[in-house]
């Protein structure tokens, strides 16, 4: 499969052709970056592990008084952000997250689409308070339901109590959340399409098959959230203060 369409990362204008389901995925990330662009403050804004960067290119249009870094460890994906994404206030490097340094400091750290993807997510978010300015705030976004079944890149699940723990472990405080129920896409679960590209909804099908058939053990947790939030996955984004 093309690398630039997986369930690794969103290239907008590469997802499967007229399928509504991978549009609202589309949607669902869009939303995460629009709320963060409601809770921006002070000059500086990095948006940390941000892929192939239309995410960072709405923050920019929205807020073109401040200045937007855009920092990721793939090439490939930040060569795709520096040429379809260009703006004034806009700029992308390509970084480890793990390794990344800034000498100016920022006021808000977006970092939406990162943290489940992560080999050791504590230790990451444990780097924030050493690139923001004193009062910087995170804004960051983590699944609550299952996904590591369906999406052999995410690493870890978490819920809203884990996800808080770990960024007060880290020296944060939740203020704001913002939660999104995507309910199954079940007709995209089983139409076909041809020769075409499968669907990001027909991609998580197969691995949540294969990965049960590795892990019987593991449907446990699955079926809780079934019966707790029913056919659906829940998002949640917070913004988070510096204590």
């Amino acid at each position: 499969m093309d690398e630039s369409y997986s369930l690794e990362r969103i290239y907008p204008d590469v997802l499967a052709a007229g399928h509504v389901s991978d549009q609202k995925v589309l949607d669902l990330h869009l939303e995460r970056y629009r709320f963060a662009a409601q809770h921006l403050k002070g000059k500086r804004v990095l948006d940390m592990a941000c892929g192939c960067g239309y995410g960072s290119a709405l923050l920019a249009e929205t807020e073109p008084d401040l200045q937007f870094v855009g920092v990721d460890v793939d090439a490939s994906a930040v060569a795709y952000g520096q040429q379809h994404y260009q703006a004034s206030n806009l700029q992308f490097l390509q970084h480890d997250a793990m390794t990344f340094e800034d000498t100016e400091g920022f006021d808000v750290i977006v970092s939406l689409e990162t943290i489940e993807h992560l080999v050791d997510p504590k230790n990451f978010v444990k780097r924030f308070p050493g690139l923001l300015k004193p009062g910087g705030r995170v804004i960051a976004s983590v699944p609550t339901t299952p996904t590591v079944d369906g999406n052999p890149h995410h690493l870890h699940d978490f819920t809203r109590n884990s996800f808080k723990k770990m960024m007060k472990e880290a020296g944060f405080s939740q203020d704001v959340s913002f939660e999104q129920i995507q309910k199954w896409a079940m007709a995209g679960l089983f139409s076909g399409n041809g020769d075409q590209k499968p669907t990001r909804t027909q991609e998580a099908k197969n691995n949540v098959m294969k990965y049960y058939l590795k892990k019987p053990w593991a449907l446990g947790s699955r079926i809780w959230s079934i019966c707790r939030y029913g056919l659906a996955n829940r998002y949640l984004t917070a913004v988070f203060l510096k204590d």
